[in-house]
């Protein structure tokens, strides 16, 4: 008896790793650790490969000189626009265009995590918002980690958690 209590034990330990520690984690309230996919796109001169998901919707990472920022979830950096009040978005046409609206999954009907919402924006687009402020990214950031927009025309930035 002793034996197949030992066998369950070993057989539920193997099963609930290959599940993988991320749900494990997250049942317990930590924030799991990136996958070896999502580390292998972060840029090694300028970020950490150190990532902290938040419920797949965005990622911390470190710059050397800029601190934390937020990413998208594959790593994409995030970025806010002066011109753009809590909960409305300035930014369309041209605009939009050399900045693309982070939208990917954006719906108010899920559970988001701390400071981060669905603003609609005019033309009835959901668009993620980070403490009210909408979300975009770069065009000029061609890889992962890249940071390119940081300060574009003074009123382009990270987003800074």
């Amino acid at each position: 008896m002793k034996k197949i209590v030992i066998v369950v034990i070993i057989v539920i330990l193997l099963v609930g790793g290959y599940l993988g520690r991320h749900s494990i984690k997250s049942m317990f309230g930590m924030s799991p650790s990136s996958s070896p996919a999502q580390m292998a796109q972060s840029k090694p001169s300028t970020t950490s490969s150190a990532m902290a998901p938040s419920d797949n919707i965005y990622l911390t990472k470190k710059d050397p000189s800029k601190g934390l920022y937020l990413t998208d979830f594959q790593g994409t950096t995030l970025y806010t626009f002066d011109k753009d009040t809590k909960g409305v978005s300035n930014c369309t046409g041209a605009c939009a265009t050399a900045w693309p609206i982070y939208t990917s999954g954006a719906t108010a009907e899920k559970v988001l995590p701390t400071n981060i919402s669905v603003i609609t924006r005019s033309d009835g687009t959901k668009q993620f918002a980070w403490k009210g402020m909408p979300l975009y990214y770069y065009s000029g950031d061609k890889k992962p980690g890249d940071i390119t927009g940081d300060g574009v025309g003074g009123v382009w930035h990270i987003v800074k958690p």
